[in-house]
């Protein structure tokens, strides 16, 4: 992780300011070891250039598990991502349309601090991180599982721009309120677990002008399909119809303001404010 995230990290569990002690930095400038403390007495370690908020693994779910496992990490972007979007959509859509499309509606250029939320292998915040190359502003990626937030750094850094990352819970983000101008979740709201939950905290911590972007997988409409995402639902993983999905965001004070349907795939553009 990087300092220019410091003044807007926050303890997960009393909200209160963290104080950076015993940091290692390397030559690019990169936080690789240290502790972050809060005066309520929690302590977070910083190892090998990840805070951690979590502690041990207790994945709650057979997707989640998936998630830990190193095979996992490394194969999700070689073997999956590239070609996931096209497979589910019914139509070519390679990472320069979904890329471009996620850093035009979220506004990428505004800068600020841009949070990838269960940012996988980072793909999204890398993305943001090239969009503001000449803009004030810091991309922070955060995901539950640490074999994949260290495939997410080891990509982030071979690519040469500057992410953060944690080691944190959707539902308890160690962000301050109100700090973030733009949010992503790109397809792991459908493991996501508390979806509520997660979509509140999105909102806590988004700035009144913030913006929220998301890709996420629909209900299928056909028998097969509805078949597929009942068996894959045993392991946590949840479908909603766009009516479903539109209204919990409205639940949590996320007001959609643009969408786009492609086969099973939905993105969303959602903003802490109702469309005049």
């Amino acid at each position: 992780m990087y300092d220019a995230l410091l003044p807007d990290l926050r303890c997960p569990i009393c909200a209160g300011a963290l104080d950076l002690g015993d940091a290692r930095r390397d030559a690019a400038g990169e936080i690789i070891s240290g502790t972050l403390h809060c005066v309520c007495g929690a302590v977070y370690p910083i190892r090998d250039g990840i805070a951690d908020f979590l502690g041990p693994p207790r994945p709650p779910t057979i997707a989640q598990l998936t998630n830990e496992l190193s095979a996992t990490a490394w194969a999700y972007e070689r073997l999956w991502r590239p070609f996931a979007l096209t497979l589910l959509s019914g139509e070519s859509f390679p990472y320069q349309r979904e890329l471009a499309l996620v850093t035009e509606w979220i506004e990428a250029t505004r800068g600020g601090l841009m949070v990838d939320v269960a940012c996988s292998n980072g793909l999204y915040a890398r993305a943001l991180a090239r969009a503001i190359r000449h803009v004030p502003g810091h991309v922070v990626g955060i995901d539950h599982a640490r074999p994949m937030l260290r495939e997410a750094r080891q990509r982030a850094r071979a690519a040469g721009v500057r992410v953060s990352y944690l080691r944190a819970s959707a539902q308890a983000l160690p962000v301050a309120s109100s700090a973030a101008s733009g949010v992503t979740i790109g397809g792991s709201l459908n493991e996501i677990g508390d979806l509520d939950a997660c979509l509140r905290e999105v909102r806590r911590i988004l700035a009144d002008d913030g913006r929220f972007v998301t890709m996420t997988l629909l209900k299928g409409q056909s028998a097969v399909g509805r078949t597929v995402q009942h068996i894959v639902s045993a392991g946590g993983i949840a479908f909603w119809s766009p009516e479903e999905l539109l209204q919990r965001f409205r639940a949590a004070g996320l007001y959609p303001q643009r969408d786009e349907q492609y086969g099973i795939v939905l993105f969303t553009l959602a903003c802490p404010f109702s469309p005049s």
